[in-house]
C-alpha cells in the first residue's frame, strides 16, 4: 500500500506525510517521527512529529554529539531503547515540548550508502514495546521512503534548475534586445528611454526613475522618471550627504531593500519620508571607469519581497551596458564638438 503510493507521489512533503499516517494507522500509534538530515548545515528537520496523538512542530537542531543520529551514520543500523536504562547508552536529548517515553525504535533511512535521515516510534506506556516483527516493518518502509524522497528531492533540483534555464533565457532575451537597441543610439535621451521602457515593461513596475550624477556641480539629474505609470518631470537636486542614492553612488553596488523600508531607511541616513512608504526597493548603480555616474531605481508600493535574485541581476546587467552605452555617446558627442571647432578654426585660418 505504502509502495503504490509512493510511485505516485513526487512531492517530497506529501511522501513523509503518507508514510506517516500509514504507520500511525498500522502500529495504532500516537508517537511518531520523520526526520530528515541536512549533511550541509549539519541540522535534522522534523518533518512529521506527532506526540501523543497530536501533530506538534519542532525546530531543527544540530545533531546531539554521540547521539542517535551519529550512531546510525556510523552503523547504518536501527536503535532500540526497550527499557529506560537504554534511553542511557547513547546521548539521546527531548525535545522541548515532549515528554519521555518507556520504548524507543529509530531506523535510519538510507539511500545510496548516505543517511538521510529516520523514522523514529516512541511508546509511553510500556518496556519491550518493538519486537522483531516492528523492526523488520520499519526497516522495509524506511528503505523504500529513502528511494521515494531521494527522487523526489532530484525531482524538486531538476524542477528547479529548469526554471531557472528558462528565467535565465528570457533575461538575455531581453538583455539582448536592448543592446541591440542601444547599439544604434548615440543620443544619451534615447539610450534613457530606451533602457527605461524596457525595464518598466519586464519587471512590471509603474515607479522606476534613472538619475545621473554631476560629480562638478554635485547635482543629481532626472532624465528617465516613471510615478504611478506616468511620464513626470523632476528638476535637478544635489545628492544628499546619506540616504539610499548616496550610499549606492559612494559605493558602486547594488542595493536590495525587501522589507521594513523605514527601518532601513533610518539605518541609511535618509532623512526625507514620503507620505506613503515603498514596501520594496531596488537599487543598482551606473558605473564608468572607477566612478558612478548615476544610478537606476525601481520602487514597489504593494508588496515586499517584490525583487528577486534574477530582477537584481537583470538590473544589473541592464545598468552595465547602459554605461556603456552613455561613455560611447559622451564620447561621440565629445568627437562631434570637437570636429565642429576645427571646422571653424579652419575657417578663420
Amino acid at each position: 500500500s505504502i509502495q503504490q503510493g509512493l510511485a505516485a507521489e513526487l512531492d517530497f512533503q506529501a511522501i513523509v506525510d503518507l508514510v506517516g499516517d500509514k504507520l500511525r494507522e498500522v502500529f495504532n500509534m500516537g508517537d511518531i517521527g520523520i526526520n530528515w538530515y541536512d549533511e550541509q548545515a549539519n541540522l535534522v528537520h522534523y518533518l512529521y512529529a506527532y506526540e501523543h496523538g497530536k501533530r506538534i512542530t519542532l525546530p531543527s537542531r544540530t545533531p546531539a554529539k554521540g547521539g542517535i543520529l551519529e550512531s546510525q551514520i556510523k552503523t547504518r543500523k536501527p536503535v532500540i531503547f526497550n527499557t529506560l536504562a537504554d534511553y542511557q547508552i547513547l546521548n539521546s536529548t527531548l525535545m522541548p515540548g515532549t515528554d519521555q517515553g518507556k520504548s524507543y525504535v529509530s531506523v535510519p533511512i538510507i539511500s545510496s550508502d548516505r543517511v538521510l535521515g529516520s523514522v523514529d516510534m516512541e511508546n509511553y506506556e510500556r518496556e519491550n514495546a518493538y519486537g522483531e516483527s516492528e523492526l523488520r516493518l520499519l526497516t522495509t518502509i524506511a528503505a523504500s521512503l529513502g528511494t521515494a524522497l531521494e527522487n523526489a528531492r532530484l525531482f524538486d533540483e531538476t524542477q528547479r534548475l529548469f526554471k531557472a534555464e528558462q528565467e535565465r533565457v528570457a533575461e538575455l532575451a531581453i538583455i539582448n534586445s536592448v543592446q541591440e537597441g542601444l547599439a544604434s543610439k548615440l543620443d544619451m535621451q534615447s539610450i534613457y528611454d530606451l533602457v527605461g521602457d524596457k525595464i518598466r515593461l519586464t519587471l512590471h513596475q509603474d515607479e522606476i526613475d534613472i538619475r545621473i550624477y554631476d560629480e562638478q556641480t554635485g547635482l543629481l539629474h532626472y532624465p528617465y522618471i516613471f510615478e504611478k505609470g506616468k511620464r513626470v518631470t523632476e528638476p535637478p537636486h544635489p545628492l544628499s550627504d546619506g540616504g539610499f542614492a548616496f550610499h549606492v553612488i559612494t559605493h558602486r553596488k547594488t542595493l536590495v531593500i525587501n522589507q521594513n523600508y523605514e527601518e532601513e531607511m533610518k539605518k541609511y541616513g535618509s532623512k526625507l519620508l514620503a507620505s506613503s512608504s515603498p514596501k520594496s526597493v531596488l537599487i543598482s548603480p551606473l558605473v564608468s571607469g572607477d566612478k558612478a555616474i548615476g544610478l537606476i531605481e525601481v520602487i514597489d508600493f504593494e508588496k515586499e519581497n517584490a525583487f528577486s535574485e534574477a530582477d537584481v541581476r537583470l538590473l544589473e546587467t541592464l545598468a552595465n551596458s547602459m554605461s556603456v552605452a552613455l561613455e560611447n555617446a559622451r564620447l561621440f558627442k565629445a568627437e562631434q564638438e570637437r570636429v565642429a571647432e576645427l571646422q571653424i578654426i579652419n575657417s578663420i585660418q
